[in-house]
């Protein structure tokens, strides 16, 4: 008998109409891009050794060739340094506009991001390979290298103007779609937007269709929303640890579950699915109860589980999760006309310090404060 693992890895298999699983991408760019580099090498050589080679004696040949094969490697490389400055610092003028919100006020990490082109490794060995090699040409040289490279240089300040400009003016500077996949598969930084759009069109969509409606024919909850002890909103809670526990209500002390609302029907490949929206009660010290209807969003649980798979360091998860509330707040914004007013994004870190009933508590007050509208605004509750 096959596998039945075998019916969804079989990349050869065309009876299902399922596409091949692609492979990840190798390093034929970076072999081809070597190849012509060393084609042109020996194009210059070859050149360089057929123009008045008459004139030089028999001694300056090879250093003839090898001078003028790799004299314009400066003032390339000397260009593409100080290009890449300019559009890093034009990033860093941008950049330092979101300190807060997207480096919590570290400014030495917003500069290691915008820079991070001049921090690796391979920059560095060619950066002694280039400083090595010019040391040896000018003990080597003539006057007619310094004259030439000085030169070179200063000429190149100009065109270094027009690549700028002609970079951003006809966008020559954006990545193209094999390239950005490349990187998104190399460094997995589209999980958030996948999970956003699964989460908000596998659940929020369907609980929201007729969620007003549902709430007030439910005959256990039509007091509470009339004495304005429970609200028709749907709370999503997402913490910043990405960690969903199994029960609200053995985590959170002061947090009970007291029923659901009428389960929403809805057919999916055939099959009816139940989805369930929970109803809890909150009640803190001697402060009176109210209840609200929330639910943590299960699928951040995936952030937290990828750890155990792939190396996920806790600060991509948390850049991921915030990316994700990001994501998940455009998507209701953008597409929930007719839901205004009906899902918040609760937001908490997730630790024992921040529990999650102060998070409810801190909503309410926020929304009692503002005369008890509801809106649809993401929670900075973290």
């Amino acid at each position: 008998m096959v596998p039945i693992t075998a019916l969804f890895i079989n990349r050869n298999s065309s009876s299902s109409g399922f596409r091949e699983i692609p492979k990840r991408r190798g390093k034929a760019n970076e072999n081809a891009a070597i190849i012509v580099g060393i084609l042109c090498m020996i194009y210059l050589c070859v050149v360089r050794m057929t123009i008045k080679v008459e004139t030089l004696g028999e001694g300056d040949i090879f250093f003839h060739c090898m001078y003028n094969s790799v004299s314009a490697l400066p003032v390339i490389l000397f260009g593409a340094i100080i290009t890449k400055c300019f559009f890093c610092s034009f990033v860093l003028i941008e950049e330092q506009n979101h300190t807060e919100s997207r480096y919590d006020g570290d400014k030495r990490l917003l500069f290691k991001n915008c820079f991070q082109v001049f921090l690796t490794r391979n920059f560095v060995l060619g950066l002694v390979f280039f400083v090595v090699f010019v040391i040896l040409v000018i003990s080597t040289g003539t006057d007619s290298f310094y004259k030439f490279f000085v030169t070179s240089c200063l000429n190149s300040i100009t065109a270094i103007g027009v690549s700028i400009v002609t970079n951003y003016i006809f966008d020559f500077k954006t990545l193209s779609v094999v390239e950005l996949s490349e990187i998104h598969e190399s460094s997995n930084i589209n999980v958030a937007e996948g999970l956003a759009w699964s989460y908000f069109t596998g659940y929020l969509t369907i609980i929201l269709e007729d969620f007003e409606g549902t709430v007030e024919n439910d005959v256990r909850w039509k007091q509470e929303l009339k004495n304005k002890t429970l609200k028709c909103v749907f709370y999503a809670i997402v913490p910043l640890n990405c960690k969903v526990p199994d029960l609200i209500e053995d985590e959170n002390e002061g947090i009970t579950r007291v029923g659901e609302l009428q389960p929403v029907l809805k057919k999916r490949a055939g099959m009816k699915r139940e989805y369930t929206i929970p109803v809890y009660k909150i009640e803190k010290n001697n402060e009176p109860p109210f209840f609200v209807i929330c639910g943590y969003v299960t699928i951040i649980d995936t952030l937290f589980e990828m750890t155990n798979f792939i190396k996920l360091e806790q600060k991509k998860r948390e850049e991921q999760c915030l990316l994700f509330i990001r994501t998940l707040q455009e998507l209701i914004d953008d597409n929930c006309e007719k839901w205004k007013g009906k899902c918040e994004i609760v937001t908490l870190s997730g630790e024992k310090n921040d529990p999650l009933i102060d998070a409810l508590y801190k909503k309410r007050d926020k929304e009692n404060n503002e005369g008890g509208e509801t809106r649809l605004s993401m929670s900075t509750d973290v």
